[in-house]
Formats: structure tokens, sequence, C-alpha cells
């Protein structure tokens, strides 16, 4: 059993990668607010490929039969070179039908069927690719890749430091990692630093606001909670709590639950009241 890997010509060329790539403005007003982001595309300027052959791959199988040599053939599938070049060498991607299927003709496994394939068809795709590497094209393509890459990983980073929407790096800089909006650009660091100012001041405050707390309980070891909690509340928080023990009381009274113990509720809920001087 041996694969047969037969040259085809072809008609018409295929379409090129893009030559460049190119960014472009892309704007609008949504809530009365304008918004402008530096996006890219590939160049509709492609490269032109020549005219390339495929290359139709079949298996066959000698046997005797009356005393004759005979042959059993199973087409396999048909592979243009540009498609190796475009989405790979796996035959499994061009056969029609299950590979599975042909194997099961040929009396063999799948693994055995590809390998025999292989044996053949890999020179051959080994041989295109190498090919296509020696390219403008594939110079080309290879170098937009990267910059494809970077530029994702840049607005990832920038995400990451400001704590913003990865969008809003094409806000400030293209593709090619070029500032194009250096207001914006501020605008981002300053809000970035306004917010960082607060966090801090936040932090700030509660550190004080504990280290005051645990200062007026060491201070009144004699004290009772509900002198050192209701300190710490407004009138108008104060005023607050008192309409939650009001509600809270009327549904845990007892009066009010004739069917069920609820004096734990009342026990907690009148030491709340304590503790917020109400």
């Amino acid at each position: 059993m041996f694969a047969v890997i037969q040259e085809v010509k072809t008609k018409k060329p295929s379409k090129g990668n893009a030559k460049s790539l190119e960014t472009y403005e892309s704007s609008f007003t949504a809530g009365g607010m304008e918004y402008c982001y530096y996006r890219y595309r590939k160049s509709d300027d492609c490269f032109e490929r020549p005219i390339r052959k495929a290359y139709r791959i079949s298996v066959r199988e000698s046997f005797r039969k009356d005393g004759k040599v005979r042959q059993k053939q199973v087409s396999i599938c048909t592979i243009c070179y540009d498609d190796v070049i475009e989405f790979g060498d796996w035959i499994g991607d061009y056969v029609r039908g299950d590979l599975k299927a042909k194997a099961d003709i040929l009396g063999i496994t799948e693994e055995e069927l590809t390998n025999i394939i292989y044996e053949k068809w890999q020179p051959v795709a080994d041989q295109i690719k190498a090919e296509y590497e020696q390219t403008e094209e594939y110079r080309v393509t290879k170098e937009h890749d990267r910059i494809i890459r970077e530029w994702t990983e840049k607005r990832e980073a920038f995400s990451n430091k400001y704590g913003v929407d990865q969008g809003e790096y094409s806000r400030c800089y293209d593709v090619f990692g070029t500032l194009r909006n250096p207001e914006y650009l501020e605008k981002i660091k300053a809000d970035y630093k306004a917010r960082k100012e607060y966090e801090k001041q936040s932090q700030e405050y509660q550190r004080s606001y504990y280290d005051n707390f645990y200062s007026n309980y060491s201070n009144n070891k004699n004290s009772s909670y509900a002198g050192i909690f209701s300190s710490n509340y407004t009138e108008e928080e104060k005023k607050i709590f008192k309409e939650f023990y009001r509600t809270l009381s009327k549904k845990f009274h007892p009066d009010a639950n004739p069917d069920m113990d609820t004096s734990r509720q009342m026990k907690l809920l009148n030491r709340l009241k304590s503790d917020w001087g109400v």
C-alpha cells in the first residue's frame, strides 16, 4: 500500500497577503462626548503570487486476484500550493468526508493511513513552506505579525498600568506605537494620579479612624461599648439608626411573632441600639 501524489495545473493565481499596515482615525459621538480611536487595517494592495500547482493525493493497494495483479485506489484529497501557506499541511483539513472512513475502506487504521500519506506528502509540504519563506511576502507578513503582537501587548500593559480599558490605548497611540493624542494621554495620567491620591487619602483616613478607635478604647476601659461606638456617629446617622431599630423591632417583637421565639433577635437588636447610641 502506498500514497500517490499527482501534480495538477491550476488556472488562476491566488491573492497574496497585504503589502502594508495602515492606520486610520475612527471618530464618533456618544452621549454628547466625542471619541477618536487610532485603528489599523491591512492594505488593499497585496502581493501577487504566480500560478501554482495543486496536489491530488490518493492511496493505492496492489493485490493479486484470479492470477492477475489488481489495484484498489482511494482518493484522499486535493491541496493547492497556496493552501499550505495559508492554512497548513494537515490533510484532515482538506479531506471530503471522514479520514477514518477512507481508512476503513482500505482495511487499516486512521493512524496507519496518515503515516502512509505523510511519507510522500511531508517532503512536498516542507518544500512549499521553504520556498515561501524565501519570498518578500513572507518577510513583510512576519513583520506585520510582530507589529500587531507588540501592539496587543502594549494595550494590555497600558490597561494594567493606568487601570483603564485596553481601548484607551488606541485613543492615544496607533498600531506602530506613535503617540497621536498627547492631550488625552495626559488626561489619563492625571485621572490615574487623582485616583491614587484618593486611595491614599482613604487608606490614611481608615488608618486614622481605627487608631483613634483603639485609642479611645484603651483610654476608656471602664466605659461601655455604646459610648465608644456612638461617639463615632453623627446626629444624622443616629436618626437613620433609629429608623433601622423601629423597623427591625416591629418585625421581631414577641407580640408580632406568637409562633416563634424571637428573644435572640431582640437581644441582639437591643445591643445594636446601645452601640449606636440611639
